[in-house]
C-alpha cells in the first residue's frame, strides 16, 4: 500500500510541477524529488517479493516486466536530469522521464485491476503510521543528502540554465512557414502587420523562459504590451485568448494582460521562425507551454481562464 501511495504522490506532484508558476513551484518539485525518493526505498525493500514473485509465474507478468522496466527508466531518467544530465538523445533527460511516467501510468492501472491491492485493517495500526512516517522521514532525508552530494544547480521548478532559449514544440505542434509580409494578427477586432506592431510603444522585459521539457533562459524581450494593443476591453470579458497559426491556444485573465508582452525580438535581433516569429507570448512567472508562438489572435472573450484542459494538446 505504500508503495502505491509513493507512486501516486509522485505523480500528482509532477503533474502540479508542471502546472504551478515558476516563482511557487520550489516546494512541490522538491516534494516530487521526495516522493521518487521513497519510490526508491519502497521497491529496494520489496525486491525479495518481486523475485518470489517472478519465480511463481504471476499472471500477466509481461505487462510486470514491461511496467517493472519504465519505471526504472523513469526513475533513471529523473535522477539523471538532478545530476545535471540534459540531454539523452533526442529528448532531454527530464522530457523522458516524464514519457516514462505517462507510458507507466496504463500499465499500472492494469497492473491495480488486474492484481487491486485491498486495504487490510493492519494498514490503519500504529505500526503502519509509525511505518509511513519513517518512510517520510528516510525520504526527506535521502532527497536532501542527494541536493547536497549530486544534484545540479537548478531553477525552483527543477530546470537547467542555457545559455538561450532553444526551438520547442509542443507536442505534435511543428514550426509553420508564416509570410512576413502578410502577416495580420486580430487584436481587440483589429488587425495588425508587423510594420504597425512595431510602431506601437514598445517596451522591454527581461525574463527567464522556463520550458517544461527542464532547460530555461533568460533573455530580455521587446514588443508590445497585451494591454495596449487591445486597448479597453468590451462588458462581460472573462478571459483573454491567444491563438497560434497552429490552431494551439491559451486562455489567461484579464487582469495579467499588462504583465504580458507580444514579443516580436530577443535580446535586440528579430525572433527566429523557432522561437516563435513574426510574434510570440512572454508571460513572466509562467512556464513555457503558456508562451504561445506564431501569435496570430489576441481576443476577449466571455468564457472564464479556466475553461481549458490544463495541458493542451
Amino acid at each position: 500500500m505504500l508503495l502505491w501511495a509513493a507512486l501516486g504522490f509522485s505523480f500528482a506532484t509532477g503533474v502540479l510541477a508542471l502546472w504551478v508558476g515558476t516563482d511557487e513551484a520550489w516546494f512541490v518539485v522538491w516534494a516530487h524529488g521526495a516522493g521518487g525518493m521513497a519510490v526508491i526505498l519502497l521497491v529496494w525493500s520489496k525486491l525479495g517479493v518481486i523475485r518470489r514473485g517472478l519465480g511463481r509465474r504471476w499472471p500477466n507478468v509481461g505487462l510486470s516486466l514491461i511496467a517493472a522496466a519504465a519505471a526504472v527508466a523513469m526513475i533513471g531518467a529523473g535522477l539523471a536530469h538532478s545530476i545535471g544530465l540534459g540531454n539523452l538523445g533526442p529528448f532531454t533527460a527530464l522530457g523522458w522521464h516524464i514519457a516514462f511516467a505517462l507510458a507507466l501510468l496504463p500499465l499500472v492501472l492494469v497492473h491495480l485491476v488486474t492484481r487491486p491491492v485491498r486495504p487490510r485493517r493492519g494498514d490503519l495500526t500504529r505500526a503502519a503510521f509509525l511505518r509511513a512516517g519513517a518512510l517520510v522521514v528516510g525520504a526527506v532525508a535521502v532527497k536532501a543528502v542527494f541536493e547536497a552530494t549530486l544534484g545540479a544547480p537548478r531553477a525552483a521548478t527543477g530546470s537547467l540554465r542555457v545559455s538561450s532559449p532553444r526551438p520547442t514544440v509542443w507536442l505534435n505542434d511543428p514550426t509553420p512557414q508564416i509570410d512576413l509580409a502578410s502577416y495580420t494578427l486580430r487584436a481587440g477586432g483589429t488587425g495588425h502587420t508587423l510594420a504597425s506592431l512595431g510602431s506601437l510603444p514598445q517596451h522591454e522585459i527581461t525574463c527567464a523562459l522556463d520550458c517544461t521539457s527542464g532547460w530555461y533562459a533568460t533573455g530580455t524581450w521587446r514588443g508590445v504590451v497585451v494591454s495596449d494593443l487591445l486597448g479597453p476591453l468590451p462588458p462581460g470579458t472573462r478571459s483573454l485568448q491567444v491563438r497560434s497559426q497552429t490552431g494551439y491556444a491559451r486562455r489567461f485573465d484579464p487582469a495579467v494582460a499588462e504583465a504580458m508582452l507580444l514579443a516580436t525580438q530577443l535580446d535586440g535581433r528579430p525572433l527566429p521562425a523557432g522561437l516563435g516569429a513574426p510574434a510570440r507570448l512572454v508571460v513572466p512567472g509562467r512556464r513555457g507551454f503558456w508562451w504561445v508562438k506564431w501569435v496570430t489572435a489576441i481576443e476577449p472573450s466571455t468564457e472564464p481562464a479556466w475553461w481549458q484542459v490544463p495541458f493542451p494538446v
